[in-house]
């Protein structure tokens, strides 16, 4: 049967042959299949290396932002240590001002023999007659009435130097304050050197010339220096020192600095006096324990009887 259907079908058969043969051989010499595999394969490659390059920025970007967070914690430590470092250095350098004010003030000439007591200024009463100084220390810290009051406070001061020039330099100075007045158990009142009825005795430090400080306040705000003897050449800036006569306060301390203003009268000079304290700004005060020594106020007055020789 199937012998009969080739038999029959056999030009046809062999046409079909020769014709997918000749087909086939084409394809093969003009490589279309590997041409598409080879296609095939470059589109994978391509979408290969996409991904791949996506994936390779994907994977920059977050090591990017990891590091950029690195950086940024880093910053932040950094600036906490340079914050950290100024606030180091402006505390060591504030103690060291500390401590230069204080071995001045050790180095100041305060008498070894007299204890000092601290004492905060909690009020200052200036009315119409009376400019005085309340202080919280009294009688149960052994205050007693006419112990000498002076402070510590840093001014400018200008020195003239050896070559003529002019010099402005800040200093921790020791000043005299008034003296105790009146006591309380645990509070005192300090008559000021400014009020109209202090009265100090005072001397020129470059001189020696004796002479009497007098408050005027509330009449004026600077004390005036009295009875220097007209052949005294004063100038402003000469200091003014305690005599250390009156009994109260110690010898040498001072008292304040001759102002602009000098008077010369018919038998005397007088000028205003700029006090070394401050008092605008008084917040503490050293009151020396000591107690009034003798002075010519203690011995009777001098007359014709007391003189004679005996």
């Amino acid at each position: 049967m199937l012998a009969q259907v080739l038999s029959k079908y056999k030009s046809g058969l062999s046409l079909a042959f020769v014709i997918l043969f000749s087909l086939g051989n084409l394809i093969w010499q003009s490589n279309i299949l590997a041409r598409s595999v080879s296609s095939f394969g470059q589109i994978l490659d391509f979408f290969t290396e996409t991904f791949h390059s996506v994936g390779s920025g994907l994977s920059r970007l977050i090591d990017s932002y990891s590091s950029y967070e690195t950086l940024r914690k880093e910053r932040d430590l950094l600036k906490l240590e340079v914050k950290l470092s100024r606030e180091l250095q402006f505390r060591v350098l504030e103690l060291e001002k500390e401590n230069r004010e204080l071995r001045q003030r050790l180095n100041l000439p305060v008498p070894p023999k007299w204890k000092m007591l601290e004492a905060e200024v909690i009020s200052q009463d200036p009315d119409n007659w009376f400019r005085t100084i309340i202080v919280n220390k009294g009688s149960e810290d052994g205050i007693k009435p006419y112990m000498p009051v002076v402070a510590y406070q840093r001014r400018v001061v200008e020195k003239t130097l050896p070559n003529g020039k002019k010099e402005k330099k800040e200093e921790f100075i020791q000043g005299v304050v008034g003296k105790v007045i009146q006591v309380n158990p645990g509070s005192a009142r300090i008559l000021p050197i400014l009020d109209q009825y202090s009265h100090l005795g005072v001397r020129l430090k470059k001189s020696g010339h004796w002479a009497q400080l007098e408050g005027r306040s509330p009449y004026k705000d600077l004390p005036d220096i009295k009875y220097l003897s007209l052949s005294v050449f004063l100038k402003p800036g000469d200091e003014v020192v305690t005599s250390g006569g009156g009994g109260i306060f110690p010898k040498g301390l001072l008292v304040g600095y001759i102002g602009k203003k000098i008077e010369r009268l018919s038998s005397y000079q007088q000028a205003e006096v700029i006090p070394a304290i401050d008092f605008k700004r008084l917040e503490f005060v050293e009151i020396i324990l000591k107690d009034k020594s003798i002075s010519a106020d203690d011995f009777p007055p001098l007359t014709e009887e007391n003189v004679k020789e005996p």
